[in-house]
């Protein structure tokens, strides 16, 4: 599951400075990457531009509160699995918390295991919408969770272990440029990189899933494009 999760973004909404910087670093030892809100309007920018995998939010905030949050992303987004942190649970919180399709919810003080709970739920609400599965532009896919590669005529295809490894550092970190020393230490994993057998792989790739989907800049790294 921690292969799965890495490649998740999450969306972490607290008011409280300290927490917020605790749990954040916490969850960023897990995820991709974490993005942080004070409050409800910073997490709505954040969550426009973003558009998180998943989302965690405190309840008690000033100006617009966590339930309230949870309901105007719902009115346009009924998927994203969502967490709550909360010091309390009555009945009334839960009737509305129900009401608006929350994954599951954390009651403070929020502890390591509930993180890695809640956190492995919802990876799993994510996998049966297929949230792993990546569709290039010639209509290849990709599944991050079984490591299946299926080509643009819909056939199966094996790939050889330094590719799986090359392509699964390309869609972990797609669109942004992917340097020497991080392809080395995730593809070759320990020995010198070697850009003459980097390039046959980059040959290779560029022939199943498009030539212009991976980029070359500056002689610095390669760049999946998606």
């Amino acid at each position: 599951m921690k292969n799965i999760l890495k490649y998740l973004t999450v969306l972490y909404v607290e008011d409280d400075d300290e927490v917020r910087e605790n749990i954040t670093n916490t969850i960023s030892n897990i995820v991709k990457k974490v993005y942080s809100a004070s409050n409800a309007k910073e997490a709505l920018e954040i969550y426009d531009e973003i558009k998180p995998d998943i989302i965690f939010t405190d309840i008690d905030m000033e100006g617009m509160n966590g339930l309230e949050l949870i309901k105007e992303i719902r009115e346009e987004d009924s998927q994203t699995p969502v967490v709550v942190l909360t010091a309390y649970k009555t009945e009334s919180f839960l009737m509305e918390a129900v009401s608006l399709h929350l994954e599951s919810y954390i009651i403070k003080p929020i502890s390591y295991a509930s993180l890695k709970e809640a956190l492995f739920n919802c990876s799993q609400k994510l996998l049966e919408r297929n949230k792993f599965e990546i569709t290039f532009q010639n209509g290849a896919k990709y599944n991050l969770h079984t490591h299946i590669f299926t080509n643009s005529t819909n056939e199966i295809e094996r790939l050889q272990n330094k590719e799986r490894l090359l392509l699964e550092t390309l869609i972990e970190n797609k669109n942004e440029l992917v340097f020497y020393d991080i392809i080395e230490e995730n593809v070759w994993e320990g020995d010198l990189l070697n850009k003459g057998t980097l390039k046959v792989l980059i040959g290779k790739l560029r022939q199943k899933i498009g030539k212009d989907n991976i980029l070359n800049e500056n002689e610095q790294g390669y760049r999946l494009l998606t």
